[in-house]
């Protein structure tokens, strides 16, 4: 029992000096109907940021479908014409790559999305693919 005093001791020294050995941080709390989170200031400047920048970002990595290619640059362009009247949602793009002119549509941002537009294409097009391209980030 002589360690009952020495314990107790202990227990108030730890919590008259405790506070001072923690450090004290900037923070927020950010609330939500799911939850409540406390969030550092400088996390949540550093997140703001990467916000901006892919705002600002014009182009990412996602994938297309590539209906056709050819030399002929007359016969890319009018098959882009066809595109627009097959398929009106679907923004179409013409790529010169030499020698040939390749003919590619939609700016899908997962293969899956690719996927399931590629199955209303292939009746018209049986030719088609997925490729992987930069495509422009909606506005």
């Amino acid at each position: 029992m002589k360690y009952k005093g020495v314990f107790v001791w202990l227990s108030v020294l730890f919590f008259v000096t405790g506070p001072f050995f923690c450090r004290a941080q900037d923070t927020t709390i950010v609330c939500n109907k799911y939850a409540s989170v406390k969030e550092e200031e400088k996390i949540a400047a550093l997140a703001s940021k990467y916000d901006d920048y892919n705002r600002k970002k014009e182009f990412t990595d996602g994938y297309r479908i590539q209906i056709m290619y050819t030399d002929i640059r007359s016969e890319a362009y009018k098959s882009k014409g066809q595109m627009y009247k097959d398929f009106p949602d679907l923004n179409s793009y013409v790529e010169y790559e030499e020698p040939y002119y390749k003919l590619r549509i939609g700016d899908f941002k997962t293969r899956l999305e690719a996927t399931y537009f590629m199955q209303q294409v292939t009746p018209l097009y049986s030719g088609a693919f997925i490729v992987k391209d930069k495509i422009r980030i909606k506005q």
